[in-house]
């Protein structure tokens, strides 16, 4: 045998003998009694595991690795019957045929996979205390809402329609057959039905149903129009592209053009799992946790409902405004990270764009939040009993998904009718909502070729401090007054922080110019 396969052999073989000790380990910890399986039977399970996957290799027997677990599942279940007075759990017998098999795939090259469920395991096993405290805690109405989750992910979110809506409020008026990229002429050969004339707008649709532009004729006659090209992506208009005609109500058809139905789920999904991580995190430490990580973990749930609970808190405990203020402020932090893993998902080079400005407001939020924790005269040894109902229900997913289509209606409109250039006040108007819609909503802008990606980065970091600024007026109408006054330095030089570094990180004026202003 070659020296290097040899290696790749031992290697093998100690990796399978490696993960058994790490599992039998966490047995042996795990067992107050004297355990009657140990750290050397699980590194002996292993190493079975492999050495029949071995011989089924080289021998070309794959029944020789059922062999080898047929007897180790004997020697097994002769240990189980010795012990089953002793407690009806069978966690150690699963974990141990689990470290049979780790030995097997191991032996197959899957060395990686191997690992990976082996932390799996240890992962499982290890919170096994935190895991029944957990379960105490859970609700039946709490697992109707992770069904509910499941099922609109999984069942409804693949079959809903990735076009947008003003798709279904077409007809097919003709195709493209020549364009001029330097003016953006285009010539269309109209259907044999079809009838345009000088001014209508008609869309452009790529074969999988993509809106990628408008033509607003200009010429018909006969079969043949022609006009100017309206959008962003004149280099994907090419001959033969789809021609379609709308409703001829060109303000419903602009509103319906901003929506799809599969986009607008697919968000609502990922706001509701982010919220849905913040409050399971909540439930397994209990509600009653420190001021600053009900802070920090409470903005992943609601950074406005952490922010109502601490403002009325101050009302009651005003000598806590030091740390409630804080919390108040990591809430409010987190959700700039937070964006930055929403948009990751629908648009990742707007993440990438968007990641320095986010990121230094993120940091300053959570400096400020130490100046004050260091500045406060009580320790972070209090607690708060923060209130967060479960985040998802098909409720608060609608609701929130007609708050996202309105805004994403609202911008579509205001950029068509009014341009780019206005686009700064919709941000600030809608922020002030939810920061998720406005960053969606700009993220589908630019995604869909309608702004340039600096002027998109730039209103998303304007919604985003629109919705800061926002919970400081909470904090002023529901909270103690010197809380307020508290808050009003930290959130200002956030809200700096986020200006200063996007005007100095983006080319605004390319992008001014490319909105008309």
């Amino acid at each position: 045998m070659p020296q290097d396969d040899l290696i790749q052999l031992f290697s093998h073989f100690g990796l399978a003998a490696l993960l058994g000790f790490l599992i039998g380990l966490e047995r042996e910890l795990r067992d107050e009694t004297i355990p009657t399986v140990g750290i050397r039977d699980f590194v002996l399970f292993s190493l079975i595991g492999a050495l029949s996957s071995y011989a089924a290799l080289g021998l070309q027997a794959s029944w020789l690795i059922l062999a080898g677990f047929a007897g180790f599942l004997a020697l097994l279940l002769s240990s189980y019957w010795v012990q089953r007075d002793q407690g009806p759990g069978i966690t150690t017998e699963l974990a141990a045929v689990l470290t049979f098999f780790l030995g097997v795939i191991i032996m197959h090259g899957a060395t990686l996979l191997a690992i990976a469920l082996a932390i799996l395991m240890l992962g499982v096993l290890f919170p096994k205390d935190a895991i029944k405290r957990f379960r105490s805690r859970v609700q039946i109405h709490e697992m109707r809402a992770v069904l509910l989750f499941l099922t609109i992910t999984f069942v409804i979110l693949p079959v809903l329609p990735r076009q947008s809506l003003d798709t279904f409020l077409t007809h097919s008026v003709g195709t493209v057959t020549a364009v001029d990229q330097s003016t953006g002429e285009v010539d269309i050969r109209l259907d044999g039905d079809a009838r345009v004339s000088a001014g209508d707008r008609v869309m452009l649709s790529q074969p999988d149903g993509t809106r990628i532009g408008f033509v607003r004729i200009t010429a018909a006659e006969n079969l043949n129009a022609s006009g100017g090209y309206e959008g962003r992506q004149l280099a994907d208009v090419r001959p033969d592209i789809s021609v379609d005609g709308g409703l001829g109500i060109e303000f419903l058809e602009v509103m319906a053009s901003a929506v799809r139905p599969y986009m607008l789920w697919l968000i609502v999904v990922l706001v509701s799992f982010v919220s849905f991580a913040g409050y399971v995190s909540i439930k397994i430490l209990g509600s009653r946790v420190g001021i600053g990580l009900t802070g920090l973990i409470g903005g992943l749930v609601s950074s406005t409902v952490t922010t109502l609970s601490f403002a009325r808190r101050s009302i009651e405990a005003p000598a806590g405004n030091s740390l409630f203020a804080m919390a108040i402020i990591l809430a409010s932090s987190v959700m700039f990270p937070r964006l930055l893993l929403e948009i990751a998902v629908i648009n990742p080079p707007l993440m990438k764009n968007i990641a320095v400005p986010l990121t230094a407001m993120g940091i300053t939020g959570a400096l400020m939040a130490a100046v004050l924790y260091f500045r406060s005269r009580q320790p972070d040894t209090a607690t708060v009993n923060v209130e967060f109902h479960n985040p998802f229900s098909l409720k608060s997913a609608v609701s929130f998904g007609l708050v996202f289509a309105g805004i994403l209606m609202f911008t579509r409109l205001a950029t068509f009718y009014l341009g780019d250039a206005w686009l700064p006040a919709v941000a600030l108007v809608s922020g002030l909502t939810d920061a998720d819609a406005i960053a969606f909503s700009m993220s589908s802008l630019q995604a869909s070729g309608l702004i340039h990606i600096d002027w998109a980065a730039f209103n998303l970091v304007l919604g985003a401090i629109s919705n800061t600024f926002m919970k400081l007026f909470l904090v002023l109408g529901l909270g103690d007054r010197a809380l307020f006054k508290t808050l009003i330095g930290p959130f200002l030089v956030i809200g700096i922080v986020g200006l200063v570094s996007t005007l100095l990180y983006y080319d605004l004026g390319t992008a001014l110019q490319a909105a008309g202003g």
